[in-house]
């Protein structure tokens, strides 16, 4: 409002001073005065001047036009910094936007390169642990091969050993005069494995084949009666003899060993032969019997 009725003073002023000697300045002690002459007619048209002392005027004209000039330039100083920051912000953003897209696409990259590297590692990882895992399956499989091996071995060997038959027995010191066709008793064991019928056979002197197989049979006899024999029977059949021959009253040993294939329930014992003897006991005279397969 101020800056329109001032727009309207200077018009005013500025048309005025177009005539001549319409302003006119007047100083009085150093006092100036600024006054413009404007022509008047009366009613009677009788011609009329007037001074207008515009002094006043001009002043606050000038404080006007100060202030409105300082308010403008305000103004304009504060849309120009608005504007100046308003581009610096846009700037700083579009910078931000810029960085950030950067930083963001660098991040992204570097997580690209990560995962690639990450997946080579764990692909070699995993083909390392492949890798180990088939060397433990050998090993694992070497172990249990060179265990049923141990087994087997075990097993072999307690079947030997179950499987496993001998012995040693002598006749004893009590016996005496034997007549033909007596079963020499060797009741004296010293050593026995594997024999199922060790009783039965101290007291009869027949041995009973209770694994078959393949055997050894050896007898040693001792005796003072010249021309005696000793016969070796299997199921009742002769199968071997063997004879003394030296003067009665000698004691003189006598020996005889077969190798011969048993099967279970085969029997088989040491008989006197064609003459009665005199068998000599205690460690003289021995029987033993051994499977060998």
């Amino acid at each position: 409002m101020a800056f329109m009725v001032l727009h309207g003073y200077a018009i005013f002023i500025f048309i005025i001073s177009l005539n001549e000697g319409v302003i006119a300045n007047s100083c009085e002690n150093d006092n100036c005065k600024a006054a413009i002459k404007l022509p008047l007619i009366t009613k009677l048209n009788a011609p009329l001047k007037a001074e207008l002392d515009i002094s006043g005027l001009t002043t606050q004209l000038k404080e006007l036009i100060g202030n409105e000039v300082k308010q403008a330039v305000s103004v304009a100083m504060k849309d120009l910094a608005e504007n100046i920051m308003d581009k610096r912000a846009q700037s700083a953003m579009e910078n931000l936007q810029t960085y950030n897209n950067r930083t963001i696409s660098s991040f992204l990259h570097e997580m690209e390169v990560k995962m690639e590297t990450n997946q080579n590692i764990t692909s070699k990882k995993i083909l390392s642990l492949n890798t180990m895992d088939t060397k433990l399956e050998k090993i694992i499989e070497q172990m249990k091969e060179n265990h049923m091996k141990k087994l087997t071995s075990i097993e072999s060997e307690a079947t030997k050993n179950s499987e496993r038959v001998a012995m040693t027995a002598f006749v004893p010191s009590t016996t005496t005069h034997l007549s033909v066709g007596s079963v020499v008793k060797f009741s004296v064991v010293k050593f026995s494995v594997g024999i199922g019928t060790l009783s039965s056979y101290i007291n009869t002197g027949k041995f009973v084949c209770v694994k078959s197989g393949l055997y050894i049979v050896s007898t040693t006899v001792e005796s003072n009666h010249n021309g005696a024999e000793f016969h070796i029977y299997v199921n009742g059949k002769l199968f071997t003899k063997t004879y003394k021959y030296d003067k009665n009253g000698w004691w003189h040993s006598t020996s005889v060993s077969i190798v011969i294939e048993l099967n279970m329930n085969d029997t088989v014992w040491v008989q006197i032969g064609v003459t009665p003897t005199q068998i000599r006991g205690d460690l003289h005279s021995s029987f033993t019997i051994i499977k060998i397969h």
